[in-house]
């Protein structure tokens, strides 16, 4: 099974906001984070638009750039929740859908920062979420190459917010769907990698 099934089938399957699976032979540790779960998650992160340097820890040294806040601030909490997973391992996988693929992009640059092994990053239906500083800073970390943004033609998350810019690589996924919300649903995304 492809790594990106994997994830996709953990986030399918599991109501939780992270999950975490510890790696065994030939698989290396999985960080997988869901999107917005509810009108919660869209009041205390989605339409948090303010910018907030990242990652944090550097903020005095001037080393990243400002991302969406809201998606910045719940990647801090889920972070502090698997801590021990982080410490533990190393040379993650990290994934996410929408909200949670922001997540899984911010929490690969805090992990590098604190000289991780990032093996690769895998989104789906991923809102933008970096200002052109961060996104260089991403580069600089040289995590852009190992990031994967899986979106359909016509996912309405992919375009917002519009003052923010991508981070990683796109692949468009053959969908001819013209409902944009269909189009950005978790099971489309799993139906179609």
């Amino acid at each position: 099974m492809k790594i990106e099934k994997l994830i996709t089938n953990m986030l399918l399957l599991q109501s939780t906001k992270v999950i975490t699976l510890e790696p065994k032979i030939n698989r290396p540790p999985i960080i997988a984070f869901a999107g917005t779960q509810n009108y919660r998650d869209i009041i205390m992160y989605d339409i948090d638009i303010r910018r907030k340097f990242w990652p944090t820890e550097n903020k005095k040294r001037n080393e990243g750039g400002d991302v969406h806040r809201g998606f910045a601030r719940r990647t801090s909490y889920l972070m502090e929740e698997i801590k021990n997973f982080t410490e533990m391992y190393d040379n993650f996988v990290i994934g996410g859908h929408s909200l949670g693929g922001s997540c899984a992009i911010l929490c690969a640059s805090s992990l590098k920062n604190k000289n991780k092994t990032i093996k690769a990053v895998y989104t789906f239906g991923v809102p933008k979420l970096a200002t052109t500083k961060f996104r260089s800073y991403y580069m600089n970390q040289e995590l852009w190459d190992i990031t994967t943004n899986y979106i359909t033609p016509n996912d309405v998350v992919v375009n917002l917010p519009i003052k923010y810019k991508s981070v990683g690589n796109d692949i468009v996924l053959d969908f001819e769907s013209l409902n944009g919300i269909l189009s950005h649903d978790l099971t489309i995304y799993n139906e179609l990698i």
